[in-house]
């Protein structure tokens, strides 16, 4: 057996097929992690990040192909499957290894479509493979017409890439990314012209891919140690370059009124990431309002750059996941994003970093590093620190702008309560004027409060000798020349007699002159407890109520007074007809409930609702029932019951019977006479058991005048019932 037998038995049957797929899968998995580590010590370098992407791809891939040998082996014959999809997943993995080491490569669409054509063909051709392979077992792959294609499209692409990688300048992947390319076209060299039979795999091409991994390793490991030595080389101007950008933004928290309190920091930050400009930006609803930038050639500060989020997708997506992003100058592509370059001095269009500034899930903005196109390397120089730096200068805008809605709302909180002093200090000048102006008010009521109290006295002593008079003029006979003829007649009055009579006219007309000024007194107390005229204590309200039911009282002796002076002298005109009684019941009562209340006392009511009316004038009726039943209310116990009966007696056709009961305790025998005679409490001691002998001498006038009697029967300790007869209205 020859030496390439032997080596291809060695690359292709048994075991060893396994083994060259797990140490082709553990080299890839190397080159990533190596990418991996690379990329997470530069964040911005673009060639470990495309690594990283390759490596897993090509993981994906093997396994792809585990998967595919498990099934060939269970339910298909050996090599129906397994052969044409080797060939089109090998190919797809070294073009996403050679897109990533040539750094000048364009997007993803390229390795993308590439892949996609070589699945394609791939799908073209299995199924006729299949059908073969199953037809004759005895033919085999290597030795197909499809095997030498794929073998002459590897051989191209290999020295196509490693051609690139050498006419590039010096880079890590220079060298032993060609020799690697070099090495996979020699081994698809070597299978074309001598191919293995009876073998359905590429043992030269297998061969070409263990010489070329190890050569790739070595150069993502060069690739890691220069990143390492220029991030530990940096490290102490990184370290410098941090302690500037704290001081910066402590700066910016302690400026007040500095136009561009972020300039210190923001300067050590492009230094120390090695960006051309960088600026602050605040979310303003759809727009990214830049607060402060900083670059070479730029001001400052500026705040008149606004950046429509709807016009820079890119930007406004970035800043909606919260995530940091990195455009590339193909990313950027358009009218928006040269404005964007522009407005920072530069004309053509670089590399953007994009740091979202969230604090406790608040979004606020975003930090905008841009990086010069030219300087690819220079990306690689952030050692990580641009996601802490861009958490701390998000911590200093919200305290910022803490700051700031705090000084709004102590600015609106001391205008307010010096608005508010001011409001107190005119409400108490206005109070304290309005207080003197009622102060002035009161005392000149107060005057003619006392003033009225002395007017009140004063009529007070001409009504009680007014009431003396009329109750000696009352006990009196009356038509004394009917019953004597020896006496007088009443149109020749005694000459002593004459100057009594001038005497009770002259009352009589002081009598009316009287109402006129307790009308007036009674107005001017009422405006006072309406308090029209200013606020009135609980003291002075107090003088001014018993002011008021003095002199209704006052008034009340006066209309009684002379009324009973009209009925003796017969000119109280009275009007009878048809009267329900049952209507005057109800206006009584209601008139005499807050007495009933006030004294707690009930009503017990005897009254037919069938009950005809009676031939009375209406204001006499109610006059009549008022004052008996007022009477009743006064000289009752507090809380017992007032008896109100209305009865027809077949026995005496044409009448009504009235009565009010009272338990005033009885009226002594010797005074029941004198029940009916007016008397007054300031010369004659009312009678035991009558509350109000005026209004009784008023009633009983009413009711004889209307045609009717009346009496009071009374039982001593109980109490007296007051019987009132009147005629029925006989139509």
């Amino acid at each position: 057996m020859s030496f390439t037998q032997t080596l291809a038995r060695l690359l292709t049957e048994g075991p060893a097929s396994l083994f060259y797929h797990l140490i082709l899968g553990l080299a890839l998995e190397g080159l990533g992690l190596m990418a991996l580590e690379t990329a997470r010590r530069a964040p911005g370098n673009r060639l470990a990040r495309r690594l990283v992407l390759a490596a897993g791809l090509g993981l994906i891939g093997r396994l792809v192909l585990f998967g595919a040998a498990f099934a060939e082996s269970q339910w298909l014959p050996a090599g129906t499957l397994l052969p044409p999809l080797e060939r089109a997943v090998d190919l797809a993995t070294w073009t996403w290894i050679g897109w990533a080491m040539i750094e000048e490569a364009p997007g993803l669409w390229l390795p993308a479509l590439h892949t996609a054509v070589v699945l394609g063909i791939y799908g073209w051709i299995a199924p006729g493979w299949m059908s073969l392979s199953m037809q004759d077992p005895t033919f085999f792959y290597a030795a197909t017409p499809s095997d030498r294609a794929w073998m002459l499209w590897t051989m191209g692409l290999a020295l196509g890439i490693g051609g690139w990688l050498l006419s590039r300048s010096p880079s890590v992947f220079q060298g032993s990314g060609a020799l690697g390319f070099f090495a996979l076209a020699l081994g698809a060299l070597l299978q074309l012209h001598m191919p293995i039979a009876g073998t359905h795999l590429a043992p030269w091409a297998r061969l070409g891919a263990l010489t070329a991994l190890p050569l790739w390793l070595t150069g993502a490991y060069r690739l890691a140690l220069q990143t390492a030595q220029r991030v530990s080389g940096e490290s102490g101007e990184a370290a410098e370059m941090w302690r500037v950008w704290s001081r910066g933004l402590l700066h910016a928290l302690q400026a007040q009124g500095d136009p561009a309190p972020f300039h210190e920091a923001l300067r050590a930050a492009r230094m120390l990431l090695g960006a051309r400009w960088t600026a602050v930006g605040l979310l303003q609803n759809d727009r990214l309002l830049i607060i402060a930038r900083e670059g070479e050639g730029l001001p400052r500060a500026g705040t008149d750059l606004t950046l429509p989020l709807p016009e820079y997708p890119q930007i406004g997506e970035a800043i909606l996941r919260r995530y940091p992003s990195f455009l590339t100058p193909e990313d950027q592509q358009g009218e928006a994003g040269q404005r964007l370059w522009q407005a920072f001095g530069m004309g053509t269009i670089g590399f953007l970093r994009i740091e979202p500034l969230v604090v406790q899930n608040q979004l606020l903005g975003a930090w905008l590093i841009g990086h010069p196109p030219e300087n690819r390397h220079g990306l690689s120089r952030d050692p990580g620190v641009s996601r802490p730096m861009a958490e701390l200068l998000a911590q200093t805008i919200s305290l910022l702008q803490e700051r700031e809605r705090k000084a709004t709302l102590e600015a609106a909180l001391r205008s307010l309560q010096q608005e508010h002093e001011e409001q107190v200090q005119r409400l108490e000048a206005r109070h304290a004027e309005e207080r003197q102006m009622l102060q002035r008010e009161i005392n000149r009521w107060a005057t003619r409060a006392a003033e009225a109290e002395e007017e009140r006295e004063r009529w007070r002593r001409r009504a009680e000798e007014l009431a003396h008079l009329i109750e000696a003029r009352a006990s009196l006979p009356v038509g004394a020349s009917a019953s004597n003829p020896g006496a007088i007649p009443p149109s020749s009055p005694a000459p002593e007699t004459a100057p009594e009579s001038q005497r009770e006219e002259l009352i009589l007309a002081l009598l009316q002159e009287l109402r006129t000024p307790l009308t007036a007194l009674l107005g001017y107390t009422d405006l006072l407890l309406g308090e029209a005229v200013g606020i009135l204590g609980a003291t002075q309200r107090q003088f001014l109520l018993r002011m008021k039911a003095n002199i209704e009282r006052m008034v009340g002796l006066i209309r009684e007074t002379l009324q009973i002076v009209a009925l003796e002298a017969g000119t109280f005109q009275l009007e009878p007809g048809p009267l329900p009684l049952t209507e005057i019941r109800d206006q009584v009562l209601q008139q005499l409930q807050p007495v009933l209340q006030e004294r707690g006392l009930r009503l017990t009511l005897e009254w037919p609702d069938d009950m005809p009316p009676v031939r009375m004038d209406r204001d006499a009726a109610q006059q009549v029932l008022y004052h008996l039943l007022n009477n009743a209310a006064l000289c009752s116990q507090p809380g017992t019951a007032i008896g109100l009966q209305a009865r027809l007696n077949p026995e005496v056709p044409g009448v009504l019977f009235l009565r009010v009961r009272d338990t005033g305790g009885g009226i002594p025998l010797e005074e029941v006479a004198r029940v009916f005679i007016p008397r007054y409490r300031a010369t004659t001691p009312l009678i035991p058991g009558v509350g109000d002998s005026i209004g009784l001498s008023i009633a009983r006038a009413l009711v004889e005048a209307s045609g009717g009697r009346i009496w009071v029967e009374s039982e001593p300790g109980i109490g007296s019932t007051f019987t009132v007869v009147l005629p029925l209205f006989d139509g």
